[in-house]
């Protein structure tokens, strides 16, 4: 065999090596969700209000972690600027932000609904909100998001 063909089977099979290796290698994007989100109402018998239960989740005091940036009386609300994403009232909440739309909130579909992904740890895409600090929903409070969304998003 001479230099040449050697040299070129060769490359040939480093390439063939270095892609198998690459075809093993996944991205990081965080945990693993299969399974982990449910589109269904975790208590049927409990009807979550949105002004009583949802509404406060996102309109505790300024000092609090949290939807501060997504408050229009907030000194902080750059969230509101940069997204178009309001949480102070249920009309601007559902209509979503600029690129969210109607992806915010899905009505009867708590996992497609990206307020629940982006509150969640590990959203399919971006960052977790708040993006500055720790979770600021418990699972708990979570899990009520979702049931009301699963119940239909209605303002109630």
């Amino acid at each position: 065999m001479s230099s040449r063909r050697l040299a070129v089977f060769a490359i040939v099979a480093c390439i063939a090596g270095v892609s198998a290796c690459i075809a093993d290698v996944e991205p990081d994007v965080g945990p693993v969700r299969a399974g982990v989100c449910k589109s269904e109402d975790s208590d049927p018998k409990h009807v979550v209000s949105y002004r009583n239960d949802v509404l406060p989740l996102f309109m505790r005091p300024f000092g609090a972690a949290g939807c501060g940036c997504h408050l229009p009386s907030s000194r902080r609300s750059s969230g509101i600027d940069a997204t178009g994403f309001d949480v102070s009232n249920y009309t601007s909440f559902v209509r979503g932000g600029n690129s969210s739309r109607d992806t915010a909130i899905v009505p009867g579909d708590p996992c497609g609904s990206l307020v629940v992904q982006k509150v969640s740890s590990a959203p399919p895409s971006g960052a977790r909100m708040p993006s500055d600090g720790p979770p600021y929903l418990s699972p708990k409070e979570i899990a009520l998001l979702s049931d009301w969304i699963a119940e239909g998003a209605i303002d109630n």
